[in-house]
């Protein structure tokens, strides 16, 4: 662990007005000053709210963007796991001290982010406890390091059009998703496009929105897989896989495929996704 005091923050965040007194990084500090796109929304979303930032967060860490969230359940938790999965660069700031990941279902999550060269960070001391005026706080921090925000489902009292206020405060770019005029996860976004915030459709959109041309990530994609794992890397397609599929193929025990699984995803080659697996990349 790391901690970065306020002379040693990355640009971006040392210029917000009220910058964080120090910084604990556990991870690839370097990550912090890369170009990055936060996506947030509701812990509550839907399964389609989730699918599209997963996709989004994907398609952006592919093109070279850090896409940075809070590790929260919902749209949080997709947009990391989509970047993970092309595969790319993620950062997780909590609301909670760094031995004291929150949720407490995400330390995996957590974990894989870590081993895939990003970041976890907060402002807090390591063993502080998540606390609720924490997470609003810490919502400064997610736009700070960005050049933008993307809300993906919020109602009109979600904590992300916090951020997106705060966003905007620090002049970066604030984008919002539409969604069906009948949904409450719609509410917040369709007020934040009616104040201005860029429609979003797509990672073309994200990209237009803050000026940034593609780079192609491909020279982080791992070239190959270790020996021992490949014939179960070999069972993974864009499809979704099942334990019990590898298991099928390969012969192994559940046991031990699951634990291939597990490696082949801490080591950026597959993804989990809709109760198995898919290729991280092509």
């Amino acid at each position: 662990m790391e901690c970065l005091a306020k002379s040693a923050l990355p640009e971006r965040l040392a210029a917000i007005p009220d910058p964080p007194n120090r910084l604990y990084v556990r991870g690839a500090a370097d990550v912090l000053g890369e170009p990055g796109v936060a996506i947030v929304g509701s812990r509550r979303a839907t399964r389609a709210g989730r699918d599209f930032a997963h996709a989004l967060a994907r398609e952006l860490a592919a093109g070279g963007l850090v896409v940075v969230s809070g590790l929260a359940y919902g749209i949080d938790a997709a947009a990391h796991r989509g970047a993970l999965a092309a595969p790319g660069r993620t950062v997780a700031v909590l609301g909670s001290g760094l031995d004291r990941v929150y949720p407490q279902a995400h330390e995996r999550l957590a974990r894989e982010i870590l081993a895939n060269d990003g970041a976890v960070v907060s402002e807090y001391a390591p063993d502080a406890g998540p606390r609720k005026h924490q997470f609003p706080e810490r919502n400064r921090l997610i736009s700070g390091l960005t050049l933008g925000v993307v809300i993906v489902e919020a109602t009109t009292r979600s904590g992300s059009l916090i951020t997106a206020r705060m966003a905007a405060e620090q002049g970066r770019e604030v984008m919002a998703v539409p969604g069906p005029v009948t949904s409450p996860l719609a509410g917040g976004c369709h007020r934040l496009l009616k104040s201005g915030a860029a429609l979003i459709e797509d990672a073309d959109d994200v990209l237009f929105a803050i000026g940034y041309e593609r780079v192609d990530a491909s020279s982080r994609q791992p070239a190959a897989p270790p020996a021992e794992l490949a014939g179960v890397l070999d069972c993974i397609g864009p499809e979704t896989t099942t334990l019990d599929r590898v298991v099928g193929v390969t012969g192994m025990t559940p046991e031990a495929a699951s634990e291939a699984l597990v490696q082949l995803e801490l080591l950026g080659f597959v993804a989990a996704h809709r109760g198995g697996y898919i290729r991280a990349f092509p």
